[in-house]
Parts: C-alpha cells; structure tokens; sequence
C-alpha cells in the first residue's frame, strides 16, 4: 500500500468561531470536534489528522466515514493500523483474500507477510445501559451546581428514562443551594435518601471559580471480560480461516475492570487450589482451560492474539502478544519486541518473555498530550 507523506493533511479544520465548552454527554465526539475551539479539543484534532494523513485517500474515506459510525471500534482500528505502519508494515487495507474473505489488515513486513483482524467487543453492556440512564441525572446536577465548587457523583438512584424525575430534581435544587466557596472552604459531602435510591454528591472548591461535574462515580456490574474475550475469539475464526500466512487477532478489551490477566485466562487457563474438608491445600495447579489449549488436532486458525487494554486518546498500555502454543509460523521479527505470553504445555505454565518495546511506539503515534475532558 501506498503510504501518502501529507503532514499538512487537514480533515478537521479549526473552528472559525470561539467555543471552550466541553463535549456534552449525548453529542457525538467529532461534532464536539468540529465546533469546540478548547485546547483539548485542538489537541484532538492534530491526532486524528496527523494519523490519517499517513494513509491513501480511498482508507482516509473508510476512517471518515465509520468513525462517524462507529466510533468506537474505528478509532481501535486506526490505532491497531498506525501501530502496523510503526512497526515497519505496508498494509494491504480489507484486500480481497483467496478465498474471497476481507481480513482488516494484509500486513507486509520486510521478514514476512501475515493478516491482522482487530475486534473491539462490546464489555459489560450493562454498565452502558447504566450510563445512558444516568445521563439526565447528571445534567440535572450539573445545572444546579453553584459557581466555584466542582462535584463528584458518589452514588445516584435508580431512576428509568421513562420515571419521573421531578422529586430528584428537586432534592438536587435543595442540596447545592449553597453559596459560591469562601478562600478557606474546605470540601462538603451532601447526601439524601429518595425512593429510588441515595444522592451522595462531594464537593471541592474551584480554584478558578468554575463549575461543573468533576467525577461520575462507580457502577455496578460483574465483569464479563473473559467470556467477551472467548467470543471474540470464536466470532473472528471464520473471518480468517484458510489462511496461508499467520494470522494474528488484536482485540481490544474495553470493560472498566478489565486486565491482562483476563486474557491470561481467557487463552491459555487458570491456576487451582484444591482443600480438604479441613480447608488445608492439598494441590495446586493449572487448568489449561483456554481457547488456545483446546485439543484439537487441527493447525489452529490463529498464530497469537495482540491483547489491547482500553484505547483512548491518552493512549493505553502496550500490548501483549499472546502466541498460540501450537502454531510453529514464524511472526516478523518487529513483533518480537512487545512482552509474549505462551503455555509450557511440558511445565504447566505461562512463560512470560519481557518486553523491550517500553512506551515509543506509542510516542510515534503522537497521542494525546492533555486529557479530554468527556470526549
């Protein structure tokens, strides 16, 4: 593929009229970029049109248009692709295969070839429900708020799209009619207890005299991120089965508790501890109870997994090049720098080799220098 060298590309051009405010919870982020003058959407601005200035025009399209979208897997996308172009690859963008299928990526490296297919599953959908719910809680607060104090959101209730609102708004009203923070104020915490459930609000005085809210609290959910995990594994099989090159999965794993370990277990197993009825351990061990320790006798469909943590515009952890312990291709060696992980069938382990990649790559793809603020 050919790489264009257009440093002056300009997708998103700067606001002609002034606007610092944030992005609000319900526009899409690249309407917040097209309007908003703020430092932190400026600097939003330069990352998305320097990364895709390193691409033909017909994959400048394919980026504009699906991270309007889908913002969420395109922008995974992007970054998964500028990683590649990092690492010394010329990409082959959806290329048709041999057998007619569009793998993401056909990836040519100087030591060899392989395809790379990124997948960005939805983590605990339950928790998005849970934040969409409390959308309209959280604009009620935020237009209560008296000048100078900034809130943190500790606990809300309950409360539907379709329930009334009218005696949280009320409650709201009643707990922030305070006065604008004196020099000595030091900070509140304000509760109250509806129906539905408990308003717990914390309150620290703005040191520039503005307001807003400052932290949105915890949810409740059970983590489902190695099961997402599986999925992802199992749903991409058929995408790039047949191969005759490595083929390498990055997945994104995007919930709010998710680790490495997830992936850990999720691919290779986990480790056991066995008692007795007088609860004294007996035995430990490993259950090599992953996708990639299954026992089959097929060559398997996946030569490793490129594990992603949550991928925003600070950036996130480098990741991790799970590879299958049954596959004996060869990756290019530019892969050979990120920290791997694979399962010593003879000693019943993860071996863990340490990364010497440490945080450049991340430096090329020039990420985010200031945090967005909701964006």
């Amino acid at each position: 593929m050919t790489v264009l060298n257009t440093s002056r590309f300009n997708w998103l051009p700067e606001p002609s009229i002034k606007d610092e405010t944030h992005r609000n919870r319900t526009e899409h982020t690249l309407d917040w970029l097209a309007r908003s003058t703020s430092a932190e959407a400026t600097e939003c601005r330069r990352f998305l049109n320097e990364n895709l200035s390193n691409f033909p025009n017909e994959v400048q399209q394919y980026f504009h248009h699906y991270l309007q979208e889908r913002w969420r897997i395109t922008f995974f996308e992007l970054v998964v692709a500028r990683m590649l172009q990092e690492l010394g690859a010329d990409l082959g963008f959806e290329t048709i295969s041999s057998d007619g299928k569009r793998p993401d990526f056909a990836v040519q490296f100087p030591d060899g070839k392989i395809i790379v297919e990124a997948t960005a599953p939805i983590f605990n959908a339950s928790v998005e429900i849970e934040e969409k719910d409390r959308i309209p809680l959280l604009e009620i607060i935020e237009s209560k708020i008296p000048a100078g104090w900034l809130v943190g959101v500790w606990e809300l209730p309950k409360i539907g799209p379709a329930d009334s609102k009218q005696e949280f708004k009320r409650t709201v009203a009643q707990l922030l009619d305070i006065p604008p923070p004196t020099k000595d104020a030091t900070d509140l915490e304000l509760t109250s207890e509806l129906p539905s459930g408990v308003i717990s609000l914390h309150l620290s005085p703005e040191s520039s005299g503005g307001r807003g809210v400052g932290m949105e609290g915890f949810y409740s959910n059970s983590d489902n991120s190695e099961t997402r995990i599986r999925h992802a594994i199992r749903q991409k099989r058929s995408q790039v089965r047949g191969s005759n090159v490595p083929v390498l999965l990055a997945i994104q794993a995007s919930g709010k508790s998710s680790s490495f370990e997830d992936f850990d277990n999720a691919l290779f197993g986990r480790t056991f501890a066995s008692y007795n009825e007088r609860r004294e351990l007996v035995e430990t061990g490993f259950m090599p109870s992953g996708e990639f320790n299954n026992k089959s006798e097929k060559a398997p469909t996946y030569a490793g997994v490129l594990a992603f943590l949550e991928m925003g515009w600070l950036g996130g952890p480098t990741p991790i090049l799970y590879r299958h312990p049954r596959c004996a291709s060869a990756l290019p060696e530019s892969f050979l720098q990120f920290e791997q992980r694979t399962y010593d069938q003879k000693e019943k382990r993860i071996r863990k080799q340490v990364s010497t990649a440490k945080d450049y790559l991340f430096q090329k793809l020039r990420f985010v220098q200031m945090d967005p603020k909701r964006s």
